[in-house]
Order: C-alpha cells, then sequence, then structure tokens
C-alpha cells in the first residue's frame, strides 16, 4: 500500500512542474532580449561613430607633425627624452577625449597615433592610450 501511495505522489509532481512560460523563448532567447542586445550594439556603434568624429575634429584643428622622430612603441614606466614631451606635443584639451586630468608634473602628449600621460619631471609614462588618433 505505501509503495502505491509512493509512487502516485511521483506521478502528479512532473506533471506540476512541466508547466510552460508565458512566453514561449526562441533558440533559448526571448524577444524582448533580443532588442536589448540589438540596443547595446547600437549603443556601441553610437559611441565609436561619436569618438571617430572627436578624432577628426581634433586632428583637422591641431596639425601635427613627428618631425625628427620615428614611431616606438611606449608601456607605462618607460623613460622617454624631453623633446618626446615637447610644447608642441602637448595635447591640452584631453577632457575631449575622456583622459583623466593630469596630475601635478604630468601632461598628456601626442606620439604618432597614441597619447602618453607623462611625468615631465622624471621623464617616465604614467599612462598609455594606444591608437588615440586612428
Amino acid at each position: 500500500m505505501m509503495k502505491k501511495l509512493i509512487l502516485a505522489s511521483l506521478a502528479v509532481i512532473p506533471s506540476v512542474a512541466i508547466a510552460q512560460p508565458a512566453a514561449h523563448p526562441v533558440n533559448g532567447v526571448h524577444r524582448s532580449d533580443r532588442h536589448d542586445v540589438r540596443d547595446t550594439r547600437h549603443n556601441a556603434r553610437d559611441v565609436r561613430q561619436d569618438h571617430q568624429r572627436v578624432v577628426r575634429e581634433y586632428n583637422r584643428t591641431n596639425l601635427w607633425r613627428a618631425a625628427p622622430f620615428r614611431y616606438k612603441r611606449f608601456d607605462v614606466g618607460a623613460r622617454i627624452q624631453p623633446s618626446y614631451y615637447g610644447s608642441r606635443y602637448v595635447v591640452k584639451d584631453y577632457q575631449r577625449f575622456h583622459w583623466n586630468r593630469p596630475g601635478a608634473n604630468q601632461r598628456w602628449v601626442r606620439h604618432y597615433d597614441d597619447a602618453l600621460l607623462v611625468n615631465t619631471r622624471t621623464g617616465r609614462v604614467v599612462k598609455v592610450v594606444r591608437n588615440a588618433f586612428r
């Protein structure tokens, strides 16, 4: 008698647990989730386009030449010569690119397409933003 009661109760449990949700997902993704992903992609594309527009404006208004140098990939902690962070290479409107404000004795400088935050007292590179002007 006890076995029949246990088997009968087990037969009832799965039928209750197999209820379907109101909105059936397609391939495991709900329609609203797909729209969220699309919105995220569009927002990322808009941010990229805004950044590209800002770089184009900056390059158009700030003519830049790297006359005595060749490109060298600088990393954080590298020591560079003062001629690399001279006044002609300084990026004064760093807010446009959403970079951190330079601290005491620091300045943002352009080295080809890279931006370097340099400590002017020691000549050390504090931060590097690769392809900032591309």
